[in-house]
């Protein structure tokens, strides 16, 4: 019997609730993994908007540089591989051909790029198979900010290369570069996003080390375009809830008026040993950011699967963060990110 990246989702169907994911969504979800390898990634996760009754999550998983998936992704894996419908598929082989890069250890993408997230949107039938790509580049910050934004561009042009036969477009670059050099003393960028399924020419940028106090400051400096009268709220009322947070920003031709913040406790430390959870989660219902029901099913979520099939392995599944999104002309959302990190031996 062939098995399929669907059979993870099999094993973990039952803590995944149907508060959070209903029987069409479960099915659109197994449709979309049996595309997938088994052994593609050890890492998948989640998101669902909390403050909706509406059962349904987008779906991602990671790629881990030096990882059998990347390997596969890059089709050098003898056994393993992608499904014919996705080969066939024009953007699935210009993917094909970045993991082939990264994996060929060239000085630029294989010294540069860390980890790729794929994140698939669900459209309330079925899975987009043209997902949005987060790519965890690291630069190095000693040579200055100057250098690091430009061997950041340098990198990112090398990706669009790939991906769309297009140079880097020089009105993100632009933008790109301002974002970086007014990043506050140790903040940095950890991921940028390819969002490639709503058709617009931006990029989003995952910031991480900026603290309440430098968000508003940092947001006029690239002269962000959103309610700053919003982001004193959100920070003064959340943030705090948290240990930290991490900052999205969309930049396209202009800095676009998104914003995100990404609250996390120190070592994704979940409900069972962190009673911060609670307290925010009661913030959060208080204000009608996440439903009772909803709730209860992220909770529920957390514990852990032992199966024996096709190997020993533990199926450890738990709380990632929460994620506050501010949009213009539209209400403060809250998502719940959740997933399942697989595991060797018992």
């Amino acid at each position: 019997m062939k098995l399929s990246f669907a059979d993870h989702i099999e094993i973990i169907s039952t803590p995944l609730h149907s508060t959070l994911m209903g029987g069409g969504c479960m099915d659109s979800l197994k449709e979309l993994c049996s595309l997938f390898p088994f052994d593609l990634s050890r890492d998948f996760g989640f998101e669902s908007r909390l403050g909706e009754p509406s059962a349904a999550c987008d779906f991602s998983f990671l790629i881990g540089k030096d990882t059998e998936g990347a390997k596969i992704l890059a089709g050098k894996n003898p056994i393993s591989d992608l499904h014919e419908s996705l080969l066939a598929d024009p953007l699935w082989q210009r993917i094909r051909r970045f993991f082939f890069e990264w994996n060929t250890q060239g000085p630029l993408l294989a010294g540069s790029v860390e980890s790729v997230w794929f994140e698939f949107d669900y459209d309330g039938k079925s899975y987009n198979r043209c997902p949005n790509i987060f790519f965890g580049i690291v630069a190095d910050g000693k040579t200055g900010r100057k250098a690091w934004a430009e061997s950041t561009i340098r990198i990112l042009d090398e990706i669009y290369h790939i991906l769309f036969n297009i140079p880097f477009p020089v009105e993100l670059a632009a933008n790109l570069r301002m974002s970086i050099l007014a990043l506050p003393e140790h903040a940095c960028l950890y991921q940028t996003g390819l969002m490639i399924p709503r058709h617009a020419e931006a990029v989003r940028l995952v910031l991480t080390k900026i603290n309440a106090g430098h968000l508003e400051p940092y947001l006029r400096d690239i002269c962000w375009p959103g309610d700053f009268q919003k982001v004193s709220f959100l920070t003064d009322r959340y943030a705090g809830l948290f240990d930290y947070f991490v900052c999205n920003i969309n930049i396209g031709k202009e800095i676009l008026p998104y914003l995100a913040l990404e609250m996390l406790f120190t070592n994704l430390s979940q409900p069972r040993f962190n009673p911060k959870w609670e307290a925010a989660l009661d913030v959060l219902e208080s204000d009608k950011l996440v439903t009772r029901e909803k709730r209860e099913a992220l909770l529920s979520f957390c514990g852990k699967t032992k199966c024996e099939f096709p190997h020993p392995a533990n199926y450890i599944r738990g709380l990632n963060h929460l994620k506050i999104v501010c949009k213009e002309r539209a209400p403060v959302e809250c998502k719940g990110y959740f997933g399942t990190m697989m595991r060797d031996g018992f």
